[in-house]
């Protein structure tokens, strides 16, 4: 004789599935006993109720949420199962590529690692272009008003969704002679992967000759990074030809060893 209740002990054995989960389902109306004993507070199931138990399971591993399974068994039709088939799979579609460029990510992160050991090498280049998003204002240009520059920066990535495909740079539109430490022209900016051109915060950035140099350790030394590659433009006959542009490597996100800090400098340039 077919068995017609099965208490959520037998359940949680059969199903592999523990009794508090079980307990959960009950609390919020997923699935409830289809009867319970008042004196006891025992829980007896059906058999039907076995099936839908491994129905929920099976659309948790395919990432539906509590309630969008409290959804598709409210309207269980092929019509409805084919919408939401749909649905979820753009949702992991869009999952794995972020997740793609989160691995891109992390690769460009071990590369730049290795910058800390190579030498400074003043060389011209050419700066491909790239998309990236970008705050540019006049404001403080002090380490600490970097900090809410970059700061402003990060949150806007949050706002907008997005993943950083390389490290944060900034671009100093001041003539370096006349550098105002509480009024500074700067541009703070990183590469994206976004394809919107009506964003007000995404530009195209790159697409000229540079003089580039690694500079190693804090900020504050610089100067005399510069000053080797102007000394290099005009001993190979280049003059300056935008705004130069501090492209940070190794800083506070990777090590807190100021003396292990790789920034590249880079000078837009034209052949005089």
């Amino acid at each position: 004789m077919e068995k017609e209740y099965y208490t959520i002990g037998e359940v949680s054995k059969i199903c592999g599935i523990p009794i508090r989960t079980l307990h959960y389902y009950d609390a919020v109306d997923l699935l409830k006993p289809e009867k319970k004993d008042e004196e006891t507070n025992y829980r007896y199931y059906t058999s039907h109720q076995l099936l839908l138990i491994n129905i929920i399971s099976q659309f948790k591993i395919e990432g539906y949420s509590l309630k969008e399974i409290k959804e598709k068994l409210g309207t269980h039709s092929i019509s409805f199962s084919a919408e939401t088939i749909i649905k979820k799979r753009e949702e992991i579609h869009q999952t794995i590529q972020r997740l793609i460029q989160l691995e891109e990510r992390l690769n460009k992160e071990l590369e730049i690692i290795q910058y800390v050991n190579a030498p400074m090498d003043v060389h011209l280049k050419f700066l491909t272009k790239r998309t990236v998003l970008f705050i540019r204002k006049k404001a403080g240009g002090t380490p600490q008003d970097f900090m809410l520059r970059f700061a402003e920066l990060n949150h806007l990535l949050k706002k907008k969704n997005l993943l950083p495909s390389g490290p944060i740079k900034a671009i100093y539109y001041d003539d370096y002679r006349q550098y105002d430490t509480h009024n500074a022209d700067i541009e703070v900016a990183v590469e994206v992967q976004h394809e919107d051109s009506q964003d007000a915060n995404i530009r195209e950035f790159g697409g000229e000759w540079v003089v580039s140099a690694l500079h190693h350790g804090a900020y504050e030394k610089e100067s005399q990074t510069y000053k080797e590659m102007l000394d290099w433009m005009k001993l190979n006959g280049y003059e300056i030809n935008g705004a130069a542009i501090e492209n940070y490597l190794v800083d506070h996100s990777l090590t807190s060893n100021i003396d292990e800090f790789v920034t590249e400098l880079m000078i837009p340039v034209k052949k005089i």
